[in-house]
């Protein structure tokens, strides 16, 4: 065949209907497109008699079928629910997950990050303690999902709890309570803020009284139990805490100390964990979608990943609900003392 009845690119890609950049990727980064349309451009080239000087994919550009998901500590239900929804459509498609444990320590995230970086195809950051620069650093890098966060420029799935705290304390105003503390979460949290604020803006309109306790920044039983004292200088009728973790802690405390709930104080964890609806009395919680959250990054990963995503990088958000329990009931009429 002459020079000038050679077949290129474009008439590989007209005949195959697609691009001719997913034809230059189905030949030489067969990794980045779905394996349908990789076979069907090879077999279309084929026909055509298209030759190149690349046929085989590069190490460096081929997908290696692994994904990075950091995650805090899956001892705490929570976690562990977020990576399980994961696997789910990683197993459909598959990938391989592979999940890294930083303790609340952003340096060990980080660093983490930089060590698998060349070993995965993209990373999903759960609950991440990172700066938003250097999440957006990482995304530079490879392509990442955050859970649990927004970061501007990076794709979010997210829970808005907004709607369920506002919930809660509406029905604490029904039950008769007029006073309220909030034990925070760690100081470098995402979620703590946002919850913070909804609490506040509910109370406002309630015309309910808030306070802020801060909370441990560490899951340990002492630094949690130094923290609750502060509770008692100036006790409220009901507590909302940041997670379960803390809310069945707290109840330890009060029961230590005599306090009776729901008599003496109403309690409302977050995370809605089996360990709360089995606790006595049973927890008041907001249950979070986090399986369906995990599943959601995954696959929003992996479509980016396949380039078979609908290129939409808005923000995907959740709802959680409130489930009252046991620990929740009418305001005392005669404070703790």
């Amino acid at each position: 065949m002459s020079e000038s009845t050679k077949v290129t690119i474009r008439d590989v890609a007209r005949e195959a209907g697609v691009s001719p950049t997913t034809v230059s990727r189905a030949l030489s980064k067969p990794g980045r497109v779905n394996l349908e349309t990789a076979t069907m451009v090879r077999e279309v080239a084929e026909r055509l008699g298209y030759r190149t000087k690349n046929l085989e994919p590069r190490q460096d550009d081929a997908l290696r079928g692994m994904i990075l998901t950091t995650t805090s500590d899956l001892k705490y239900s929570v976690f562990a629910d977020f990576v399980d929804g994961m696997q789910r459509p990683c197993i459909e498609r598959g990938f391989i997950l592979l999940t890294a444990l930083t303790e609340e320590k952003r340096d060990l995230e980080r660093s983490t990050i930089m060590r698998m970086a060349t070993q995965v195809d993209g990373l999903v950051l759960t609950s991440s303690r990172l700066s938003d620069s250097t999440i957006r650093k990482a995304a530079q890098v490879k392509p990442t999902v955050v859970v649990n966060r927004l970061v501007n420029g990076v794709q979010s799935v997210v829970c808005d709890d907004r709607p369920s705290l506002t919930a809660v304390v509406r029905r604490l105003k029904a039950l008769g309570h007029e006073s309220v503390t909030y034990i925070a979460g760690p100081e470098n949290s995402w979620q703590n803020g946002l919850r913070w604020q909804a609490l506040l803006s509910a109370c406002q309109k309630e015309r309910m009284r808030l306070r802020q306790i801060p909370g441990p920044q560490i899951f340990d039983e002492e630094a949690m139990r130094e923290s609750y004292a502060a509770f008692f200088d100036n006790p409220t009728t009901a507590v909302i805490l940041f997670n379960d973790i803390f809310a069945l802690q707290f109840l330890d405390v009060l029961a230590a100390r005599g306090v009776s709930v729901p008599e003496q104080v109403s309690v409302v964890g977050i995370d809605d964990t089996t360990a709360g609806a089995r606790s006595t009395p049973t927890l008041s919680s907001i249950h979070i979608p986090r399986e369906q959250m995990g599943a959601q990054a995954a696959t929003k990963l992996i479509g980016k990943l396949l380039h078979i995503d609908d290129g939409d990088s808005a923000p995907i958000v959740s709802y959680s609900t409130f489930v009252e329990r046991g620990s929740t009931g009418s305001a005392p009429t005669t404070p703790i003392v």
